[in-house]
């Protein structure tokens, strides 16, 4: 690059020494070199904040709500199983009292099971004030024949077990029919309950497992009889 004397301003070519006009002698004038632009940083492994997306915020309210109806839906079917575990409870123990009520622990009968051994013809006789002419057995029940020619039947009927229910049973049933009114007087002081049934058509007695069903109906026979006779049957049972 050309350059100019100091001592009289002449233009001195590159590399001159001395001045070709007044003979000063001429600084070195440097050459121009290329400056070389400075190195770019090198690239960054993080990408700048601007690229980096921002949390959520909507998505992590979402995440909540649905962990909340979970655990409502979770809770929902624990209180659901306990009421029902709670339910079935109740109704077991309900039916355990009901049971217990009606007779159903009582002792399993173990005795004869000959209807017309527990009160015998005479026995019947002497209680009617009539002569008995024969008793003879029908399945679970005891036929007594007396009267003229042994035209009239006295029945005595017994259920060996499940006394309790079936006297439950045939209390409610009755209940039921007659629209809740107490049709069933108890007697006391004969087996473990006693019944005269509505309108004096019968007389029902429990002593343990075994019910027996005296049929006041067909045979005449006064209630105060069949008190009689049912109190000899359940000393007998």
């Amino acid at each position: 690059m050309a350059g100019f004397c100091v001592q009289c301003g002449s233009p001195v070519a590159a590399g001159t020494k001395f001045c070709a006009k007044c003979g000063a002698a001429v600084a070195d004038v440097p050459t121009s070199t290329p400056v070389s632009p400075p190195p770019l940083p090198a690239p960054s492994s993080y990408a700048p904040a601007s690229a980096v997306p921002a949390s959520s915020g909507g998505g992590s309210s979402a995440l909540k709500v649905i962990m909340i109806v979970l655990a409502v839906i979770v809770f929902l079917l624990l209180l659901v199983a306990g009421s029902c575990a709670y339910v079935a409870y109740r109704i077991k123990k309900r039916a355990h009292e009901f049971s217990q009520e009606m007779g159903a622990n009582a002792p399993a009968y173990t005795g004869s099971r000959e209807p017309c051994a527990l009160l015998s013809a005479s026995e019947a006789g002497r209680i009617l004030g009539q002569h008995v002419e024969n008793a003879e057995t029908a399945g679970n029940t005891c036929q007594y024949h007396y009267g003229p020619g042994g035209n009239r039947i006295l029945a005595i009927e017994y259920t060996w077990q499940g006394a309790g229910i079936a006297m439950g049973l045939a209390r409610g049933a009755m209940k039921m029919i007659a629209a809740g009114v107490q049709t069933f007087q108890p007697v006391q002081g004969i087996g473990d309950e006693t019944y005269i049934a509505p309108g004096g058509s019968g007389l029902m007695m429990r002593k343990g497992d075994v019910m027996v069903n005296i049929d006041l109906r067909l045979g005449g026979v006064s209630i105060d009889a069949a008190e009689k006779m049912a109190s000899i049957i359940a000393g007998r049972l």
